[in-house]
């Protein structure tokens, strides 16, 4: 607290100028790689203070490694700042009032894509050529289980650029970089190159220019591009382009008109089977009010008019819950990721209030749970949420309360 925000740019900036860029790069690359725990307290300042120096156009001499870790952590110390900056969005709440929010790698929703593509690399790699050469139907080598996002993801119009990159990430990792049995860093050749046949013969080369095209940072988040430029020479690594494969994959997905299709429906299945598995009548309920379940489709009769599209509206004995699912987009801006979670939420919990006040009419009977359930954070834990009418929690978080209903269930059928 009292930190001077305005003194920490005017540091930040100084240190940038001053230290030469092409050295520092490696240094912090190395220093990326060699953090290998998601959650290292260093990591994401290193990375955040590698975009500052690779962003900058002046060049400056200092090989100092006490400036280098200073810039570190006037990044670290920038973050801390600017968190407690966001106090106000929940400042509603009681004095002493407590939020915290973790958002981690390992929750972005296409992590378990990545994971599964790097399990099974080479086999993975043969297919992605075959989906991008042949055209072939992705859900032929990549099923829904392990690939959500990937399988759903179309080899033609908008999502070709998608795989076509794909496979020349995956080409790097399989034929030129070693295996990461051990934290180190490489060149990129500039000989390098990959080809690619189509179903009449006609070959697509992917090369030199195509690595510092597609995969040396230009904007955005770094995380998604871990290649940067030394000596004339391209660098990164096995291990970083593995880790690289989640967040790259969902910002090029966030740039397309997909991403309804290939990110936000498979987390509204997931809640759906969540609930279904949890003995709940579950679907989402269209426009028209047609209501689909595992059970089939039916229409539920109201006076009013359904005021938007129920994302999940689940049935049973003990209770009825009418949810809305909302993944975030968690490599946006921390600001606006905060807004989405304060209390206002963008509206989702007036728009929630509605579709609740619809769902009690056409049923006939009180919706115990009305609530926003949010994926692309790791935590979300508010004093707000525990008063809520609406409250807005994680898909974990569900999952625990779904359990905990579960076993007084069973308790009291015991009884």
């Amino acid at each position: 607290e009292g930190t001077d925000l305005e003194s920490l740019h005017s540091r930040s900036n100084e240190l940038v100028d001053t230290i030469d860029s092409e050295w520092a790069s490696l240094v912090l690359l190395a220093l990326w790689d060699s953090l290998r725990e998601p959650e290292d307290p260093v990591r994401p300042h290193a990375k955040k203070a590698l975009e500052l120096l690779v962003q900058n156009p002046v060049h400056g001499s200092s090989r100092s490694i006490k400036d280098l870790a200073s810039l570190i952590s006037a990044c670290w110390l920038t973050h801390e700042s600017n968190s407690r900056g966001l106090a106000p969005i929940w400042a509603s709440g009681p004095q002493g009032h407590e939020v915290r929010v973790t958002i981690t790698g390992a929750k972005l929703p296409t992590t378990i894509d990545a994971k599964s593509l790097v399990t099974g690399l080479s086999i993975n790699f043969q297919s992605v050529a075959q989906v991008v050469s042949l055209k072939k139907d992705p859900t032929e080598f990549f099923p829904s289980d392990q690939f959500p996002h990937l399988s759903r993801l179309p080899v033609t119009g908008e999502g070709h650029a998608i795989w076509l990159a794909l496979y020349l990430r995956l080409s790097l990792i399989v034929h030129v970089l070693r295996p990461p049995s051990k934290p180190q860093i490489e060149p990129i050749l500039e000989g390098f190159y990959t080809q690619i046949y189509n179903e009449i013969g006609e070959s697509t080369v992917l090369g030199y220019p195509e690595v510092r095209s597609l995969l040396l940072w230009h904007e955005g988040e770094i995380a998604a591009h871990p290649v940067v430029e030394s000596a004339g020479s391209l660098w990164t690594s096995p291990y970083l382009l593995m880790d690289s494969l989640a967040p790259w994959l969902l910002r090029e997905i966030q740039r397309t008109t997909l991403r309804e299709q290939v990110i936000s429906q498979p987390f509204e299945d997931n809640v759906v089977q969540l609930l279904r598995d949890h003995g709940f009548k579950a679907g989402p309920v269209n426009e028209r009010g047609t209501w689909t379940t595992q059970e089939g489709t039916e229409h539920l009769h109201c006076d009013e008019p359904l005021p938007g599209q129920i994302d999940v509206l689940a049935v049973r004995d003990d209770g009825v819950f009418v949810l809305e699912c909302k993944s975030i987009f968690s490599m946006g801006a921390l600001r606006n990721i905060a807004e989405k979670l304060g209390p206002n939420s963008h509206d989702w919990r007036g728009k929630l209030r509605r579709k609740r006040d619809w769902a009690t009419n056409a049923l006939q009977r009180r919706v115990d749970l009305s609530m926003v359930i949010v994926e692309g954070i790791s935590t979300y834990v508010s004093e707000h949420e525990l008063e809520a009418d609406v409250p807005l929690i994680t898909e974990d978080m569900l999952a625990d309360l779904l359990k905990t209903t579960k076993q007084t269930r069973t308790e009291v059928e015991a009884k």
